[in-house]
């Protein structure tokens, strides 16, 4: 089934949709793996052989019989055990999506064509979107578990290696013969941008995921995320969690096969800038939002990532609680500015609230490189309101499974509405925005699982995203919980 990308003609088609980008993820090794410099570029053009030597307790047969799960396998939560982090038992967070190994060159400025220049910089980093969320929301002190797929090579075993040390539990990440996903970034420090290259790696497929298997990995979730690739997988998974009463988030980065019936099964939606607008077609970032809700009767609430401008978030609503019409672009842009204009004036009150706005001026973490990071300001609505278009709806009858038949007209969408700042960090100070987006969804993930306020998750969400972007690659500068401020993460739980 495909949800296709047109609101105005927006339907469900009983097409099968072939798995169209194959991504690769990792599953573990109890040695310690060998030196990328030689093995992992000798890996890149061959495929290993590897054997597994300990805990090989699961098999998934529809792979073939060399791919293993490492099942039994407990990841200790080695870097999440802070004073900030709780001794007791967390939620389980599992993950589906991609893990790689990214190589990173930070150059001066981005190439031309045909150009020839030298890195300034050279490293090897764990990557991947769902890799990298679920680091954030353990290094937060969240019980993680990914699901993916990864080659028995060196790469598998780097990309293993550096999830464990960060408490992101790997027993369900399974590893087959061929090579693991691996990505080339080129980061242009002038400019502040990154530019991706994936190489994927194994298949992951249905068939890995056998009916015991999906058992094990939903048995006592609290939530399950997915980073809107691998879809054949995560439908599959997602379907099971929804019979199982595990809420689901999805991740929506940009369109793909197969992404439409993903998000049929959310209950929670995270998109990147523009992908509300280039999935739906809408011209405006708030009629996009509304087109999605009617789209996705099950999503309870969509927060779409702005980059510098912040976040915002619009939260379905009973009809009941709106008695005013709102045209959500025309709501986003004031607030946005309000939110802004909040954030940039320096308040005589920590964590004052002026007319639903809130703020924090003290530093609300320190990267591993001392750089102070104050919290953004958070701006909500005080009440529900029917939400408009730009323009007028269509006047047309569609067919949209999930609210009616034939004839019948979209439902109105009702609903609040919080818009985030991005937090504060001095311009020279940021390194590489690779990661940004992940690591504030894996405080979205954490916050979620800790019955954090949704406000105060986007603003953590900030905090982090601004700290990550510190070093460079996607992990290194991802702040544990002893880097936040005590006092900011004890508010944001209130």
């Amino acid at each position: 089934m495909h949800l296709n990308q047109s609101c105005h003609h927006a339907q469900i088609t009983a097409t099968p949709v072939p798995l169209h980008a194959r991504a690769s993820l990792n599953f573990s090794a109890d040695q310690n793996p060998p030196s990328l410099t030689e093995a992992a570029y000798r890996d890149l053009h061959r495929s290993s052989t590897l054997k597994q030597k300990h805990l090989h307790s699961g098999h998934s047969h529809a792979s073939g019989r060399s791919a293993t799960y490492r099942r039994g396998h407990q990841t200790p939560h080695l870097q999440a055990s802070t004073s900030n982090a709780s001794t007791e038992a967390q939620p389980k967070i599992v993950g589906l999506g991609l893990a790689c190994w990214d190589f990173l060159a930070q150059v001066a400025t981005f190439p031309k064509p045909d150009d020839k220049m030298r890195t300034e910089r050279m490293e090897t980093r764990g990557g991947g979107n769902c890799a990298n969320a679920l680091t954030a929301a353990s290094r937060l002190g969240a019980d993680t578990y990914l699901v993916t797929k990864l080659g028995k090579d060196s790469i598998g075993d780097q990309i293993v290696s550096e999830l464990e040390n960060d408490g992101v539990n790997t027993q369900f990440v399974l590893r087959d013969d061929g090579l693991s996903a691996f990505g080339y970034m080129i980061v242009d420090k002038q400019g502040g941008t990154r530019t991706s290259i994936l190489t994927p790696g194994v298949e992951h497929t249905p068939q890995d995921l056998p009916a015991h298997i999906i058992d094990a990995i939903l048995e006592n979730a609290s939530l399950v995320y997915f980073d809107g690739r691998l879809t054949d997988c995560a439908i599959l998974l997602a379907k099971a969690a929804r019979q199982k009463g595990v809420p689901v988030l999805v991740e929506a980065e940009r369109p793909r096969q197969g992404l439409g019936e993903l998000l049929q099964q959310a209950d929670y939606l995270c998109t990147s800038t523009h992908f509300p607008q280039s999935f739906t077609s809408q011209s405006t970032l708030g009629d996009a939002m509304i087109c999605l809700m009617q789209q996705l009767p099950r999503v309870q609430w969509i927060i779409t990532t702005l980059g510098k401008k912040g976040s915002v978030l619009v939260e379905k609503a009973s009809p009941q609680d709106a008695q005013e019409d709102a045209v959500l672009q025309d709501m986003l842009n004031k607030m946005l500015t309000e939110a802004s204009s909040s954030s940039s004036k320096t308040s005589s009150t920590n964590g004052a609230s002026r007319h639903g706005c809130v703020s924090i001026d003290s530093a609300a973490c320190t990267s591993k490189t001392q750089v102070h990071i104050r919290a953004g300001s958070t701006l909500s609505s005080e009440k529900a309101y029917k939400l408009q278009r730009t323009a007028p709806e269509p006047q047309q009858d569609e067919a949209v499974i999930g609210w009616g038949s034939a004839g019948h007209a979209k439902p109105n969408v009702a609903g609040r509405i919080t818009v985030a700042t991005a937090a504060h960090v001095p311009q020279e100070a940021i390194e590489d925005t690779t990661g940004a987006g992940d690591s504030f969804i894996g405080s979205i993930l954490y916050g979620l699982t800790h019955q954090m306020p949704l406000d105060k998750a986007m603003q953590l969400g900030a905090v982090v995203a601004a700290c990550n972007c510190t070093a460079l690659g996607a992990r290194p500068a991802l702040p544990h919980a002893q880097d936040i401020d005590a006092k900011f993460l004890a508010m944001a739980h209130r």
